[in-house]
């Protein structure tokens, strides 16, 4: 609903009840505004004109758990009320008038993912199986009734609207989420907030299924006495490292060794079997006979380029066949990635197929052709490595994506990598995260959700956001899906990388230029007279918006001098060290803010090469070399 909108239904509303019944009658629930008529329904009143009406009955010891922590702090944060724990049985819970609601959280013998929310008289209780599920029980509850919205991690990213009045129907809640896996990852290193951030948000498994890149192992087990198990290079190529050395599935030795290994783990339901990583397919005769469509460029093949779905899909065929004879029920796991992403050509199933599509958030094609093939679906993506730090909002077209895969039998969802990019790409991760355990809310509703943060500058905050994510669409980080975006056009232009994983921190100083990002800052100055100075919150999140500019520039100043390539005429490695270092201890500022994760961008940078420290720069010697060119990093990244 607009802010217009709102306004309208406030102005009818208190003309029949005044003002303060009519913002109680605007609460949020579902979602979406209740409307008036729907004021009756709420016949339990946590907070009535200001004035708390409920007790927490528990253990003082009660409060250092998450679920508690999150149900007081944001009751105290919308009403200024803070909800005193009272012991079960004491005399100040007996003293306590009969309409007082008395809010109990338990831990029950239920199924570890479930929770249940009754109302049971003047008793408001959340039981659940864990405290993770019943974490979720109090958030349905904050998210409907007090219209909680936990868009970053931290104070500061915790919406809580202020209110006079906080009322509740009577309630029969008993749910457990229907995915079986919803995993936004993060690096080890991510800090508790952020993890805590990610339970809020309903993350967490209950699937029996295995993923992975199933044979990263195999080389040092079986490589000396058995090479034949393996793909060989062609002429002239090396082979790739140790852990991502493909199997030769032509070769019907390796099913032995693989259900030899499944029986040694006591035959599980569920086996995987997806290849490992990156380049280097094999080339024998018979995986080239397996092929469909046939005699494709050997070269293409060993470099991850062919089509090479058929051949897959007939060995894991041929495998599930032998193992079924032992365990008619096991079913098999992989990914739909790299070059064996596309469907299955006509003719081929994969009934008894658990499989994670590692696709873009164009490839509607790729999720039915698999589906219609006969396999179970979970998301996987790796969206989210595209675009360095910058601010790449393709939100759209990833929700859109989201939904539609979402209503046709996702069974859950593994997203490789959230890496703490919270100022410049928050609005990603908060999308996925809210439409995961939301799916009634459309990408409209989550994006006004978040812009709803920022008080009267919630329009302004839109058009941010509308802003960069046509920057994103016009810039084309992933040359795949845009390959006649600025991205595409700039690396050719200046011989960078292509490649979605480490390309775009090369790419920073030639797209993120001094003009993109003044159109960007005077947005976030007219959000800033929007807002109003007596919001200090919503003044705060503009700034932390801000802040995530203020760091992707300085960044692509740090690398501009790193990478010989842009480096300016005349600079030093005195000038870049300085850079490097203020930088550095920037970023440890904004990171305790979470504009950035500190440690994550730090492995992020590490491990894709990028010259953000000085062990990662070269060319300040006479007899370095000029920097190598697009090519010859794409070629490296592949381990090529």
């Amino acid at each position: 609903m607009r802010t217009g909108e709102i306004a309208a239904k406030l102005k009818r509303a208190a003309n029949k009840i005044g003002m303060a019944g009519a913002i109680a009658a605007l609460l949020v629930a579902g979602g979406i505004i209740v409307k008036l008529e729907d004021r009756n329904n709420m016949t339990h009143d946590l907070v009535q004109d200001g004035k708390l009406n409920a007790v927490l009955v528990g253990s003082a010891d009660d409060s250092d758990t998450e679920p508690v922590r999150q149900l007081r702090q944001s009751v105290w944060r919308a009403t200024g009320e803070q909800m005193a724990i009272v012991e079960p049985g004491s005399e100040s819970l007996r003293r306590l008038s009969e309409q007082v609601v008395r809010i109990s959280l338990e831990i029950a013998d239920l199924d570890p993912e479930r929770y249940q929310i009754a109302t049971e008289g003047k008793r408001l209780v959340f039981r659940g199986g864990s405290e993770d599920a019943l974490l979720r029980g109090v958030v349905y509850f904050l998210d409907r009734f007090v219209g909680v919205r936990w868009l970053w991690p931290g104070e500061l990213g915790t919406y809580v609207p202020k209110a006079e009045t906080i009322g509740f129907p009577d309630l029969q809640v008993d749910e457990r989420p229907d995915l079986e896996l919803r995993l936004l990852r993060v690096r080890q290193s991510a800090p508790l907030e952020g993890r805590t951030w990610l339970r809020i948000h309903g993350m967490g498994s209950r699937t029996s299924y295995a993923f992975g890149h199933a044979f990263t192992k195999w080389w040092s087990k079986y490589g000396q006495e058995h090479p034949d198990y393996f793909a060989s290079p062609p002429e002239g190529q090396q082979q790739v490292r140790e852990d991502r050395i493909k199997l030769d599935i032509s070769n019907e030795d390796i099913d032995d060794v693989i259900i030899r290994e499944w029986r040694e783990a006591g035959m599980p339901v569920n086996w995987n079997v997806s290849p490992n990583d990156g380049s280097g397919f094999c080339v024998s005769p018979g995986c080239l006979a397996m092929d469909e469509p046939p005699d494709q460029s050997v070269m293409s093949i060993w470099r991850a380029e062919g089509q090479l779905t058929a051949r897959y899909v007939k060995f894991w065929n041929r495998l599930l066949n032998k193992m079924r004879m032992i365990r008619p029920d096991v079913t098999l796991s992989t990914y739909a990635y790299s070059s064996y992403k596309s469907p299955p050509p006509p003719g081929l199933r994969v009934d008894g197929f658990i499989v994670q599509v590692v696709g873009f958030y164009t490839d509607y094609d790729q999720w039915e052709g698999w589906s219609g093939a006969g396999a179970k679906l979970f998301l996987r993506p790796n969206w989210w490595h595209t675009g360095a730090i910058a601010p790449n909002l393709p939100l759209h077209a990833q929700g859109e994506f989201f939904k539609f895969a979402r209503q046709r039998n996702m069974l859950g969802f593994d997203f490789d990598t959230l890496f703490g990019y919270w100022a410049t790409q928050g609005p990603n991760y908060y999308l996925i995260a809210r439409m995961s355990t939301r799916p009634d809310l459309s990408v409209e509703d989550v994006l006004d959700e978040y812009a709803s943060a920022f008080g009267q500058a919630a329009p302004v905050i839109r058009t941010y956001l509308a802003y960069w994510e046509r920057f994103a669409e016009e810039a084309g980080f992933n040359i795949q899906i845009y390959p006649n975006g600025n991205y595409a056009r700039l690396a050719q232009q200046y011989d960078l990388p292509r490649s979605t994983l480490n390309g775009a921190w090369y790419m920073l100083p030639y797209l993120m230029t001094d003009a993109v990002m003044a159109e960007a800052e005077a947005i976030l100055d007219r959000a800033v007279k929007a807002a109003g100075a007596e919001d200090g919150e919503a003044q705060q999140r503009i700034a932390f918006l801000r802040e995530g500019l203020r760091h992707m520039a300085a960044t692509r100043e740090v690398v501009r001098y790193g990478y010989e390539k842009s480096r300016p005429e005349g600079a030093t490695k005195e000038q870049y060290v300085q850079m490097r270092q203020q930088l550095d201890a920037k970023r440890k500022e904004w990171s305790a803010k979470h504009v950035i994760w500190y440690e994550s961008l730090a492995e992020a940078e590490n491990m894709r090469g990028i010259p953000t420290h000085e062990s990662r720069t070269t060319g300040w010697k006479e007899t370095d070399s000029k920097g190598l060119g697009g090519k010859e990093m794409d070629e490296r990244l592949l381990g090529l």
